[in-house]
């Protein structure tokens, strides 16, 4: 979390020559809904007012209680019915059964939510924020930095209006987005980014031209980091660190979209897993389809697993629950990368190596939680695949249950971020990062996926971004 603090000094001198205010106007500005950045100042400025104080971080969140909701308890697959859920400051500060008291509390803008059911919000771990729509074909990324920037707010905004609260980058974003949705700078999820992924030569993350020879030493880009030997892996993920990764991801297989490299290819040897590591010593989670990849990973230090689609053995999935190696299959970017109009997104070498996964993910995710590997939500969406972010779970409702399924997108995601009791739960001290639905999800979990008819509100960091609840007026809008 961002440590930058607002105070009330801060907010009202922050106004300008605030004297031009009323009183009644200047108490709105301060809190929620009715608050105004300082887009006006007068000339001459006066001197309290503060130069240092970012003017778009906005003033703590306030004081709500939802009243007669009905809590969704996803660890333990249960319901707890009608009880007043207390939001201050963005977090949740207490759990208790509803009272008639509840709606008339000083100090709380208390909301009648009797019927309604309050669900922690979704978790995406494996996402990439920059692959925005309307980017050149065939490339995940716009050409200028400048225009990701620019199209990934519109990204953000979409991924949170789905109900994402939190979602992990795995391969383009930096700090710098994190920052941005931390200081509601940008609208958006909270989120986890590691900034390029680290490849080998010819591995899944190597886009350079195959019939340039010799290769010119470390290449480094927004999407990728090219490194062989234990030196330079070693080099990599130190520059990686430095520069703020909350993970790291690696290659230990080949991949779909990549030219030059099987599926089945073994990329990175043990001991350059092993130094990655070893001088990390934080989360790195491995783009990875094989078995036999996922042994080398996991051999090195390994912490997760991206995909998994073709691990066909017990012996494997055993050894990542004994070791808590975390996996997160992706079914929706396979099916819809598999017909049109999103096939034209890949080369036709590409689609034939699609054939040999699509089947493979609803074995091992079935087979993988049977075992009791910890399993994540995750998408892998790119491009203008974005909006299909949901129709995850209607994949995965095929093969599992609808209570697994959403532990899989709150609390299973809290594991592989490391923010167990914070994120994924309602409990008291964690995130209030809500979303108000009309129908139970531990019964049917592709409500998720008709959100214009079963989410009533999304709530994060206690700020309401889309309400038609009565009562519970947005604060910031999405749209």
């Amino acid at each position: 979390m961002s440590k930058t603090t607002t105070t009330t000094r801060d907010i009202t001198s922050s106004l300008g020559n605030f004297e031009l205010v009323s009183a009644e106007e200047k108490e709105q500005m301060k809190t929620g809904a009715d608050w105004m950045p300082p887009h006006w100042v007068v000339h001459p400025v006066p001197e309290s007012y503060d130069i240092a104080v970012l003017p778009w971080v906005r003033p703590e969140a306030g004081a709500m209680s939802l009243v007669g909701i009905n809590v969704v308890d996803v660890e333990s697959s249960k319901i707890l019915p009608s009880m007043t859920v207390k939001i201050k400051a963005g977090k949740i500060v207490s759990i208790s059964k509803s009272v008639f008291a509840h709606m008339q509390e000083d100090g709380w803008e208390s909301i009648n939510a009797a019927g309604l059911y309050l669900s922690p919000g979704l978790i995406d771990v494996h996402t990439h924020i920059t692959a925005a729509p309307g980017g050149p074909p065939g490339k995940l990324v716009p050409t200028s930095e400048a225009e990701t920037a620019l199209k990934t707010t519109y990204v953000l905004k979409g991924m949170l209006f789905r109900g994402f609260t939190t979602v992990r980058d795995v391969g383009g974003a930096t700090r710098h987005y994190k920052e941005a949705t931390e200081q509601w700078l940008v609208p958006g999820p909270r989120i986890f980014q590691g900034g390029p992924i680290i490849s080998q030569t010819g591995g899944h993350g190597d886009d350079s031209d195959r019939d340039v020879f010799p290769p010119k030493g470390l290449k480094a880009g927004r999407e990728s980091y090219v490194a062989d030997g234990v030196d330079e892996c070693l080099k990599a993920a130190r520059k990686i660190m430095m520069s703020g990764a909350d993970h790291i991801k690696i290659c230990s297989s080949g991949g779909v979209a990549s030219l030059t490299d099987p599926l089945d290819s073994e990329q990175f040897t043990v001991p350059e897993i092993k130094a990655i590591c070893d001088v990390v010593r934080m989360m790195v989670t491995a783009h990875c389809f094989t078995s036999q990849g996922a042994r080398n990973a996991i051999e090195g230090g390994i912490g997760g697993i991206e995909h998994g689609h073709l691990i066909d053995d017990d012996e494997t999935l055993k050894l990542m629950a004994e070791k808590g190696v975390h996996l997160t299959p992706t079914l929706i970017v396979q099916e819809l990368l598999a017909r049109p109009p999103y096939n034209a997104i890949i080369p036709p070498s590409s689609r034939e190596k699609l054939k040999l996964v699509i089947d493979g993910g609803y074995k091992v995710i079935k087979r993988a939680h049977e075992l009791g590997v910890n399993i994540a939500y995750g998408t892998d969406c790119f491009l203008s695949m974005q909006p299909c972010q949901l129709s995850e779970f209607d994949l995965r409702a095929t093969v599992l249950p609808s209570d697994v399924i959403l532990k899989q997108a709150t609390v299973n995601g809290a594991k592989v971020l490391g923010m167990q009791g914070k994120l994924g739960v309602i409990k008291e001290g964690a995130f209030a990062d809500l979303l108000l639905l009309t129908a139970n999800p531990l019964e049917d979990v592709t409500i998720f996926n008709k959100p214009l008819k079963y989410v009533k509100a999304i709530i994060k960091d206690g700020r309401v971004v889309k309400s038609s609840v009565d009562g519970l007026k947005v604060e910031v809008p999405l749209i």
